[in-house]
């Protein structure tokens, strides 16, 4: 089974589509993409991809995207071979991994993956009801007389007073944290077995080298334009 997606160049995420058909011109195989990988900038771009053995392969793939260069093109197409549903996850993995490399700039690229993984973890909080808020209570502090779940610090290093995040308005973050949307407190951890890993993200897993991984890992209560700032500066 074969089907068939378009991809455009921008920022925006959430933009894979799934089409009936594609114009075919060259379709460059991703398990064959060489580092002098080259082409026309007025060609329709497109790739292929065989999903047979995809979760054995994905890392060797991945290799090969790398060699992938933008040229001047605001989109491409991706056409997947023997097609499986359960396997869409990695699919989906790959196609974003190519549109990363063909971002045309260091700014664009790093928005997408911050972007693309807090939707993510957006969506596994809201579709699983991790939390399970009630009258403005997680199931962690149901007992006590918290109403901002885990969105709480100490005011310093030197403090023992907790005070509550700034970002946090009209019971609504007001920034996109992605450390802390990938935080999963001790009760969930235990009762849900739930935690969010960066190695197991593979857009993190894969762009970021170790100390951008750290930044990640401990940039809470932080808004996104300090984050990626961090990000490119330790890139």
């Amino acid at each position: 089974m074969e089907v068939y997606y378009k991809v455009k160049l921008d920022e925006k995420i959430n933009d894979i589509e799934k089409v009936e058909s594609i114009k075919k011109s060259n379709v460059y195989n991703l398990s064959n993409i060489k580092s002098n990988f080259q082409y026309d900038n007025d060609e329709i771009l497109t790739f292929s991809l065989d999903c047979n053995n995809i979760v054995k392969e994905k890392n060797k793939i991945f290799k090969k995207i790398k060699h992938i260069k933008n040229n001047n093109i605001n989109s491409f197409q991706v056409v997947v071979f023997n097609y499986n549903k359960n396997n869409e996850l990695h699919i989906f993995d790959l196609i974003k991994s190519i549109k990363v490399m063909l971002l045309p700039t260091i700014l664009e690229k790093y928005n997408y993956i911050y972007d693309t993984v807090c939707d993510y973890l957006d969506n596994e909080f809201a579709y699983k009801n991790i939390c399970e808020f009630k009258d403005d209570k997680c199931i962690a502090k149901r007992d006590f007389n918290c109403t901002c779940g885990c969105c709480r610090h100490f005011k310093s290093i030197f403090s023992n007073e907790i005070v509550q995040c700034k970002y946090l308005i009209n019971k609504r973050c007001s920034t996109k944290c992605i450390t802390c949307k990938m935080f999963t407190c001790n009760y969930i951890v235990k009762n849900k077995k739930i935690k969010f890993r960066i190695k197991d993200i593979f857009l993190l897993r894969k762009f970021l080298n170790p100390v951008q991984k750290l930044i990640i890992l401990i940039s809470y209560f932080t808004s996104k334009e300090k984050i990626i700032k961090r990000l490119l500066i330790c890139r």
